[in-house]
């Protein structure tokens, strides 16, 4: 992906429609992938997307460097996905009562190493797929965890959970996602 230019970025912080064009095109495509990797549905993913734009062009200004638009413009529309998912799925999201406290901290700590043995054979589409289908709570600690790269404390924080319902989230809905990648190939 071609870099945005200072004279793209302050363009934006001016106003400039066809600056904000340029963004928006250049973009579209990789925001939405975000948003839809976190929603698991399109229409829903298409309303998050247009609020991130709104989101991201009000908070242009922020931007230190061209360089660093890309991972700013990344983070930002990771952390608007996180927030509208939390607040619209709250009722989905169980807080302490949801962690099963005879889990171990060794188990919580091995569950980390758990990989989807034979993952090399499913389809990037599979696995999308699968991930559509987990629970909502499931589907934004995968989503932060393994392709965002927030640890736990960083997912507890951000959620308002403990760091052990992050651990214990993370080890069921890899074990649901496992499950459903399974199902599959039957």
């Amino acid at each position: 992906m071609d870099e945005v230019s200072e004279e793209i970025i302050k363009g934006c912080v001016h106003n400039d429609h066809r600056c904000k064009k340029i963004i928006y095109e250049q973009y579209y495509k990789k925001m939405y992938a975000i948003c839809l990797r976190y929603s698991g549905d399109r229409d829903e993913a298409k309303d998050i997307l247009q609020d991130g734009f709104i989101k991201m062009f009000d908070k242009i200004k922020q931007v230190d460097s061209a360089e660093k638009f890309e991972g700013w413009i990344k983070r930002l529309f990771t952390n608007h996905c996180i927030d509208y998912l939390k607040s619209a799925y709250k009722k989905y999201i169980k807080y302490e009562s949801d962690f099963n406290e005879y889990i171990s901290d060794e188990a919580l700590y091995e569950s980390d190493t758990i990989v989807f043995n034979n993952a090399g054979q499913f389809e990037i589409s599979d696995l999308m797929d699968a991930l559509n289908k987990l629970k909502p709570d499931y589907r934004i600690i995968i989503n932060m965890y393994a392709i965002e790269k927030f640890n736990h404390l960083e997912i507890a924080d951000k959620l308002g959970i403990s760091h052990s319902t992050s651990r214990s989230k993370l080890m069921r809905a890899r074990n649901a996602l496992k499950a459903i990648l399974l199902k599959g190939k039957h």
